[in-house]
């Protein structure tokens, strides 16, 4: 738990300070050391289809729109034909489904993996896009049950996990639903001929943070 936290950190300061986006996250990219006193600290690997970030927080025009990410862990807004700029807020997602993967897969106090797909996230590693964005679509944006579904198959070694995937899960359901309602006003202020509501596409209406994700683990910052 403690290495995802520090990579997800390590994360955040390479974007913040380091004005660098990782760009393409995957279970292989969180690695650990042991360090002092056999103390573990996460380390996130595998800078090579990094992009760099301007001071204006927007990603430098030749990896923008370059769709890098490992497709199980790969955003679901970039799963599309016509790819939207990739944004700090992508990297947290596949930072999201990293945890639901490791879950499901690994069996750290046996020193485990699983050697097969889960059937509960096979979707996400499929050669059909359109199947792996609708299955991540229903998981972040639809009922309750979809999550369900998920945490209901996963092993008693990864059930220490439940209580982060179910909170911060819950951030990306309330960004949906935020994101609706935010249309259905456009739409009705449009057609008076009103001032559109403002938006904050780089947070999903602020809900999608470090900080927010931060907070639903309840790591202190």
């Amino acid at each position: 738990m403690d290495v995802w936290v520090h990579c997800l950190e390590c994360h955040h300061y390479s974007y913040f300070t380091g004005h660098v986006l990782h760009h393409d996250l995957s279970e292989n990219n969180l690695m650990f050391k042991i360090g002092d006193n056999d103390k573990i600290k996460g380390i996130l690997n595998d800078w090579d289809m990094a992009a760099w970030v301007n001071d204006n927080d927007n990603i430098s025009l030749s990896t923008a729109q370059h769709c890098t990410s490992t497709l199980p862990f790969m955003a679901m807004e970039l799963m599309v034909p016509n790819l939207p700029t990739h944004l700090y807020r992508h990297d947290l997602e596949s930072f999201f489904y990293i945890l639901v993967w490791t879950a499901l897969h690994y069996d750290f106090e046996n020193k485990a993996r699983a050697p097969k797909v889960h059937p509960a996230v096979h979707k996400w590693n499929s050669s059909d896009i359109q199947s792996a964005h609708n299955n991540k679509e229903g998981l972040l944006g639809h009922m309750k049950a979809n999550i369900e579904a998920i945490i209901t198959q996963i092993p008693s070694h990864g059930k220490v996990l439940i209580p982060w995937i179910q909170a911060i899960r819950n951030l990306f359901f309330r960004a949906h639903a935020a994101r609706v309602q935010h249309d259905l006003v456009l739409d009705l202020v449009l057609r008076d001929g009103g001032t559109p509501p403002i938006w904050d596409n780089k947070t999903s209406g602020t809900w999608i943070t470090f900080e927010k994700f931060i907070g639903a683990v309840g790591h202190p910052i």
